[in-house]
């Protein structure tokens, strides 16, 4: 079991740290210029990144 609390923090840091560059990035300049169908088709695959990383947090 301790292991899998060492996992926990692993993948809770890694999804942390994709949240705030998702946040930061939506927040950036970068978004400019961009189509609302471009930035929506980044978030969906950044935030499904998120999700893959925090599923090994409740799943050991």
């Amino acid at each position: 079991m301790q292991g899998s609390t060492s996992n926990q923090g692993m993948f809770g840091s890694q999804a942390q740290k994709l949240f705030e560059e998702i946040v930061s990035w939506f927040d950036s300049d970068m978004i400019c210029g961009l189509e609302h169908s471009q930035i929506e088709s980044k978030l969906f695959e950044n935030g499904y990144q998120l999700l893959r990383r925090l599923l090994p947090t409740k799943i050991f």
